[in-house]
């Protein structure tokens, strides 16, 4: 009966933590604020997190655009790339963050690092 008493324990902590990580309702990572000049209620491009992939894979905007990060997943993820210092930070269910997009960007998810996708400039 003891052993029963640990084992439920134990269950309920293994369901406890991740249900915790997904209410969480901290603000996601620094948002960078839109570009002068830009069209008040324009709608930025959006890249979905969804199925534990980016979407799309592959994003083609101007200079200067704000690109909207959504998360649709049921886990958290976060948008980063390295080698140009942008980070996210953990980006629950349900949120978002934004970065305006003046370079060329590759960026993964540090937490499911098959999670890959770029931005590519045109114009």
């Amino acid at each position: 009966m003891v052993w029963v008493g640990i084992v439920v324990g134990c269950l309920v902590l293994a369901v406890a933590g991740p249900v915790a990580m997904v209410r969480e309702n901290r603000p996601a990572g620094r948002a960078a604020a839109a570009p002068a000049g830009a069209a008040a209620g324009a709608a930025a491009p959006v890249v979905s997190m969804e199925n534990i992939a980016f979407a799309p894979e592959t994003l083609t905007v101007r200079p200067g655009t704000e690109v909207l990060f959504e998360n649709r997943d049921v886990a958290p993820h976060t948008v980063t790339a390295e080698a140009s210092g942008i980070d996210s930070g953990t980006i629950n269910p349900g949120k978002s963050f934004r970065l305006v997009v003046n370079q060329p960007l590759d960026y993964i998810c540090t937490i499911h690092p098959s999670m890959k996708a770029k931005i590519l400039l045109s114009g």
